[in-house]
């Protein structure tokens, strides 16, 4: 049910060897093409994002120089540049094409195009205290 050889993919830190099925998506495998016994990575894991650029961008691949392994090839996405007015709200947006918000960082500035420094926000029991009048 799954390809003949597995992948691997690397967020620039770690490396992950995986088995891809269609059907069944990855799962982990020791780099011997052996499944582990906990196939799939923890729901935060830079796994995730790696694999789904992966998967996003057409599932690239080289060899990697070990039998039965294959390279798997991303590219981090551009960046997206938001232009914002004094009070946040955002005036220009510069999107570039394939761009993804779950996967893509985002830059924030100012009209001079200076990076945009938030309002911080309040603790919300500072704003609950202030709001029943007990300070």
């Amino acid at each position: 049910m799954s390809e003949p050889e597995d992948y691997r993919i690397t967020d620039g830190t770690r490396v992950w060897n995986f088995d891809w099925s269609e059907r069944f998506g990855p799962s982990l495998t020791n780099g011997k093409g052996e499944i582990r016994a906990n196939p799939w990575p923890a729901e935060r894991s830079p796994f995730w994002r790696c694999f789904h650029l992966w998967l996003n961008q057409g599932k690239r691949w080289e060899p990697s120089g070990a039998k039965g392994v294959r390279l798997a090839i991303w590219n981090e996405p551009p960046a997206a540049r938001y232009v914002l007015d004094p009070r946040g709200v955002i005036i220009r947006a510069d999107e570039l094409e394939f761009f993804d918000e779950t996967y893509s960082p985002c830059i924030y500035v100012d009209q001079a195009g200076q990076p945009y420094s938030f309002p911080r926000k309040r603790k919300r029991e500072a704003q609950i205290v202030k709001l029943l009048g007990l300070k």
